[in-house]
């Protein structure tokens, strides 16, 4: 493996720890020394436990307004970093100021802005990260037990410690994603509710074992943060010792493996009901933690085309749904019964994971691989492109006409790579709406485009590629994903499709012709192997490509290999690479002519017309 790539993995692996780790701290100090910190602040330890669970209503209601926070700090992972920092720096003025009106007006806010933290689960690092600053949290309230203040100050100081380097850094990119072998059906609503499940057990498990620990065996304070602690501790070490294949995970594989995982927590919840003793009971909350951690991580690995920031509100779902559940069984039965009827829910999430786990990817085979239904973008206060369906299978070129110099065109190629958001409709790639994905997830849907060919690696298209040091390495980068043996084959391929990057290898990139910037992004968008390849080849600087045979060859054989190209051109070039044909022209019926009933615009099947309201059909040619 090239040095480029371990540099990705080894940022990647980094900001993710960077992240749990402050997850862990900051949740601890919190939950473990909320009992203590109540009579500092002059309230019940109940009273603070309310806050904190009106903290995570407001972080599950405020995901929209934290995912708008994170793309207006950096995006990813940045402004995750910089959101999280934030909560951290809230939570030290909670620690350093012990009173009321500064604790709620503190951690209230600061709720919202840490489940930006979620986010930036890129790598199983994440989660045993996580558990290491849980256990670290248990550690500093055990240490300081009359100043559960102090203990809070110094949890949420390292929180700002480990962040610091993330959300301050000037050059942070996306990471690379590690291969995986092929995309399962992500929207699956079994996914989502395996998420729930997996709060579920996670806050039920944890309220009841607090509550165990102080009516059953009459520990409180510093003598609960040790069993915490301690369990945390151990569940850390176990994720560290579990290995993922380095191939990735297939669907059907994560979907058994999760089931497993979360018999095993419903089995941890029914010892921490008998537990005899709090040895026991910290062994069976470990136990509980390792599941739940391991089931996240695995499917964090197989559902790539999944959204973080939705999967992490699942989860606080769950755990809200539990805690509500347990503390309402309560009135009625015995704890350690209800705890008991709390295990129903993971096993019911193991039994439909379980009858899932053999189904093909459905959701993803249904459709086309892309589908654009009723598209409308907006640019500057024109509206260009107007209801707009159309329809591509594996394989197809769709050659997209435009009389207005190619603005209708670009807007069109901007809204379906994600870079603008479109006033109305859906656009959706293997099933998955690209509109809902952020700039990682539809990178690993397979969304690869040169927008701009003069700027091809800026942010917002292909960030993961981006290289300023020398035209080798952003080669290498953009082909990385696909391992290093199969790097070093695609770049020389490259370099053949390219000639005229030979000479500049070892040059970087910012020093290149705008004509050579051209070449270098549209050779690393090749190289990306994508599943919907987007150019835009009306730029004056992409002149001389847009009428080279040579590049018509290799887009033709780019699709042949099972790859939907949407380019948009014109003269020759539209009669060099074939295919489909998509009049982008508007054309308004007469006022003689217009009829009441507006006819609703259909489908466009792979052998069959494009068609956009308003304009004409045209059939599609062989590619």
């Amino acid at each position: 493996m090239n040095r480029l790539s371990l540099t990705h993995r080894s940022s990647a692996a980094a900001h993710a720890a960077a992240a749990g780790a402050a997850t862990g701290l900051v949740t601890g100090g919190l939950v473990l020394g909320a009992q203590q910190l109540g009579g500092i602040l002059g309230m019940p330890g109940a009273a603070v436990r309310y806050v904190l669970l009106t903290g995570a209503l407001l972080a599950l209601a405020g995901l929209p307004l934290t995912r708008r926070l994170v793309a207006r700090c950096g995006g990813h992972p940045r402004g995750a970093a910089r959101c999280a920092l934030a909560a951290c720096l809230l939570v030290v003025l909670a620690g350093a100021v012990p009173h009321v009106a500064v604790f709620c007006g503190a951690v209230l806010p600061a709720a919202p802005l840490g489940a930006a933290a979620f986010v930036l689960r890129t790598h199983g690092a994440w989660y045993p990260a996580a558990l290491t600053g849980f256990a670290a949290s248990g550690a500093a309230v055990w240490l300081l037990p009359d100043r559960p203040e102090s203990a809070l100050l110094l949890c949420a100081a390292a929180g700002v410690l480990v962040l610091a380097p993330v959300a301050l850094s000037g050059a942070v990119q996306d990471p690379v994603p590690e291969p995986v072998p092929g995309l399962p059906g992500a929207g699956s609503g079994t996914v989502r509710s395996a998420h729930a499940a997996v709060g579920f057990a996670a806050g039920a498990g944890a309220l009841a074992t607090q509550d165990f620990l102080t009516f059953r065996f009459e520990l409180l304070g510093a003598q609960q943060a040790t069993y915490f602690a301690a369990a945390a501790a151990g569940a850390a070490l176990l994720c560290l010792l579990f290995r993922l294949p380095a191939g990735g995970v297939p669907a059907a594989d994560a979907r058994r493996g999760a089931a497993t995982l979360l018999a095993g927590a419903g089995a941890a919840l029914l010892a921490l009901a008998t537990a005899a003793g709090p040895d026991r009971l910290a062994v069976s909350f470990g136990a509980l933690l390792c599941c739940v951690a391991l089931v996240g991580r695995l499917l964090d690995r197989a559902f790539t085309g999944r959204r973080l920031d939705t999967d992490a509100g699942w989860v606080l779902l769950g755990a809200l749904a539990g805690i509500g559940t347990l503390s309402g069984l309560r009135g009625a039965l015995d704890a350690g019964d209800a705890l008991v009827l709390c295990a129903l829910p993971p096993l019911l999430g193991t039994v439909l994971l379980t009858r899932t786990a053999g189904e093909p990817p459905t959701e993803a085979a249904a459709e086309p691989l892309l589908r654009v239904q009723d598209l409308t973008v907006r640019r500057g206060g024109h509206t260009e492109i107007r209801r707009l369906r159309l329809a591509a299978a594996p394989g197809d070129v769709l050659v997209l006409r435009d009389e207005r110099s190619g603005r209708r065109a670009v807007a069109l190629l901007r809204a379906l790579a994600g870079l603008d958001r479109p006033a109305a409709g859906r656009v959706r790639l293997h099933g998955q709406d690209v509109r809902r994905m952020n700039t990682r997830s539809r990178w690993l849907l397979g969304l690869s485009a040169a927008v701009d060919p003069v700027n091809a690696t800026g942010v917002g298209v292909l960030p993961q590629i981006a290289s300023d040091r020398t035209v080798r390495e952003a080669l290498r980068a953009a082909a990385e994903r696909h391992g290093p043996a199969r790097a070093v084959e695609l770049e020389q391929s490259a370099l053949a499709a390219f000639p005229a990057l030979h000479e500049r290898l070892d040059d970087p990139p910012a020093e290149l012709e705008p004509a050579e910037r051209c070449v270098l992004g549209l050779a690393q968008t090749l190289l990306a192997r994508p599943r919907l390849l987007l150019l835009d080849l009306p730029a004056p600087t992409a002149a001389a490509l847009a009428d080279d045979p040579q590049l018509a060859s290799l887009v033709r054989r780019i699709a042949g290999q099972g790859t939907v190209v949407l380019v948009a051109t014109s003269g020759s070039a539209a009669t060099l690479l074939g295919g489909r044909p998509i009049d982008l022209t508007e054309r308004r019926p007469s006022r003689a002519g217009r009829s009441r009933r507006r006819p609703a615009p259909t489908d466009v099947p792979r052998s069959g017309p494009a068609v956009v309201e308003g304009t004409a059909s045209h059939e599609r040619k062989p590619v």
